[in-house]
């Protein structure tokens, strides 16, 4: 049996867009688009039937998306939606025993939680606090889903990024849908800030080239978790193609050998030798 999932012409919206603001403007006609942990669910529900086991890959791709035109919110956002599909892989292993999970990333952003935004102590940056300044968000959870009620609330989460254009630094969400946080100016060809977002938000000075309207991925390591058989195969540090050989290992796949001593090592760590 196959299945074929089609739900959106480009880029489905992410969660905070679909599922909390819910814009006509913003979703259009794709009104009933489904959540990762569903499509999850519905992906194992097929793959399952084979009775030689099954590969399944699973990516929260908008995290990334979101990240790009530093849309904090949205991105976290989708990281939950994530974090409730990878819910339902273990819970679906945790009835079987012989499944391997494997959670990493292509690559990093320069996101960090710096400390709080507390709107009730001023507007931009006078509102934000760190160390014992910060205190905590007052996102509430109200039926325990896992979202917060609120993405917006009076005390929200301080968020820098370190590479990125010039940009204004609103923490509204009453733009529809994700925005570039700079344009390109057709008289200097620089980039500015895009007059779209908060035109009385505090200017943040960027450190990118004067062509680039949003913030660049990074190269610093990520991290890899593992459980079920094979786990013990990502530990320490690991070249991303390691990862790979794991995967073979607990498929129980046979590798073909190379003429490279080290990738014949792997291959055979891969095939259980």
């Amino acid at each position: 049996a196959k299945l074929l999932g089609l739900f959106r012409p480009g880029n489905m919206n992410v969660y905070l867009d679909r599922e909390v603001l819910r814009e006509e403007r913003v979703l259009g006609r794709y009104t009933d688009q489904p959540a990762l942990w569903e499509m999850t669910e519905t992906a194992i529900s097929s793959l399952e039937q084979n009775p030689n086991g099954f590969f399944l890959m699973v990516e929260g791709a908008s995290i990334d998306k979101q990240e790009h035109p530093l849309d904090w919110q949205r991105a976290v956002w989708d990281t939950i939606e994530m974090d409730k599909a990878v819910g339902v892989a273990k819970r679906w292993a945790e009835r079987r025993g012989d499944t391997l999970i494997v959670i990493t990333a292509d690559h990093n952003h320069s996101m960090s939680v710096v400390g709080t935004h507390d709107r009730d102590k001023g507007a931009g940056r006078a509102g934000n606090g760190v160390y014992d300044a910060a205190g905590f968000p007052n996102f509430v959870d109200s039926d325990g889903d896992g979202f917060p009620d609120d993405p917006n609330p009076t005390r929200t989460l301080f968020i820098g990024f370190s590479n990125h254009p010039d940009y204004r630094d609103d923490f509204q969400l009453d733009r529809p849908g994700p925005t570039e946080p700079a344009r390109i100016d057709t008289e200097s060809r620089r980039a500015v800030p895009n007059p779209a977002r908060d035109p009385d938000a505090d200017v943040q000075t960027g450190n990118l080239d004067y062509a680039q309207v949003n913030c660049v991925h990074t190269v610093d390591d990520v991290a890899i978790f593992a459980s079920g058989p094979g786990a013990q195969r990502f530990r320490g540090l690991l070249d991303n193609t390691e990862v790979f050989f794991g995967m073979a290992g607990a498929l129980g796949l046979t590798l073909p050998l190379t003429t490279s001593a080290p990738a014949r090592a792997r291959a055979e760590v891969a095939a259980g030798g």
